[in-house]
């Protein structure tokens, strides 16, 4: 009797050890089962390819399968009210730009703010300028004389309402031109557009077009940034000049893009410090860099409070730009929201005092 006493105690040990029964503490620690990241664009734009090597890097460190689902629209809102109506319990990301729900309120899309969320930002590049690879506009001077002719000329953005979107049209208003722009689901599918000539030009960061950029299907007239972007074409080697040499005033719209996920800020504060501790792991890692190099991204690491004031410098420049392009939806100002100007935002007055801290 005593031995059958023994080896029925072996068994239960067992079974409780590889976490085979059912119930309260079967399911072993977190993430203990498989993660989605909700990608808020479409698939082979920077959000994605950002996402899907973050998610192969991530899922060996915590040791679990992320997959990787494209949900586009609405600015982002679609896969953003997705992913916060999941279980808050850090296994449902939503992959992004840092600004994507910045302007949600103001659009009147969904009742969410930064604030609501941690963000993990993981890279940046600058925004370029582009044509089709045969188009007749070789520069940026080009281009404009031709819009400047033409103020009904056709250019794609990212949808309506973007960060591209605004971005493009604050180039435009900035330069004194005009011009017809079209919407597409994300930057890439606006590029892709490009190629087809449904629209003249447009405007993304540099990492969303890079291999079209390679290939020679389109021609990256300028970028948004102090340094130039030497590509490597199929139809020969140039240099993207940087168009702030000839239109320093369009200074104010360099580094406005940072890729990577978040999540919410009621997420268990446990579950926060491990996924945080596995992004830190996993943008040091060689496979992280070498990805970046090869999209023409530069690797950053914004997490904890850097990542709030980041995102609270996005959402003021953002918000007060669509505000100002008449962009916002009827009757809504950033300042009834509590948004102030960026020459008016102090860290961490407004929204970034009382918020719940990041984990140490």
């Amino acid at each position: 009797m005593k031995k059958q006493w023994l080896a029925l105690a072996l068994v239960l040990a067992l079974v409780s050890g590889c976490g085979g029964g059912a119930g309260a503490g079967a399911e072993k620690a977190w993430p203990g089962r498989g993660i989605t990241i909700d990608v808020a664009y479409t698939a082979g734009g920077t959000a994605d390819t950002a996402n899907r090597q973050l998610a192969a890097i991530m899922g060996e460190l915590l040791g679990t399968e992320i997959s990787v689902v494209n949900i586009t629209g609405g600015s982002g809102s679609i896969a953003g009210q997705q992913m916060y109506a999941a279980e808050h319990d850090g296994r449902t990301w939503l992959g992004d730009v840092a600004h994507t729900v910045s302007g949600w309120r103001c659009l009147k899309y969904a009742d969410l703010g930064w604030e609501d969320f941690y963000g993990f930002y993981a890279a940046t590049s600058p925004y370029v300028l582009f044509v089709a690879g045969d188009s007749p506009y070789q520069s940026c001077g080009e281009l404009f004389d031709a819009i400047k002719a033409d103020p009904r000329m056709r250019w794609g953005n990212a949808g309506l309402g973007s960060i591209n979107h605004l971005t493009g049209q604050l180039m435009l208003d900035t330069l004194g031109l005009s011009g017809s722009s079209v919407p597409y689901d994300g930057g890439r599918a606006a590029a892709v557009k490009v190629v087809a000539k449904e629209v003249a030009w447009s405007w993304c960061g540099a990492s969303d077009i890079l291999d079209l950029a390679q290939s020679g299907d389109i021609r990256i007239l300028g970028v948004c940034d102090a340094a130039p972007l030497p590509v490597e074409s199929a139809k020969g080697r140039y240099e993207a000049p940087s168009m702030l040499t000839d239109y320093p005033e369009l200074e104010s719209l360099q580094g406005l893009l940072y890729w990577g996920f978040r999540i919410p800020r009621d997420t268990p504060a446990q579950v926060v410090a491990e996924l945080r501790a596995a992004f830190e792991q996993a943008v040091e890692t060689d496979a992280w860099k070498e990805f970046c190099a090869s999209k023409s991204l530069t690797s950053v690491c914004a997490v904890g409070e850097a990542s709030d004031e980041m995102c609270a410098r996005l959402e003021s420049i953002y918000t007060w730009g669509l505000y100002d392009l008449g962009m916002t939806a009827e009757g809504v100002s950033p300042a009834d929201l509590g948004i102030p100007r960026v020459d008016e935002l102090t860290w961490p007055g407004g929204k970034g005092e009382g918020l719940t801290p990041w984990p140490q």
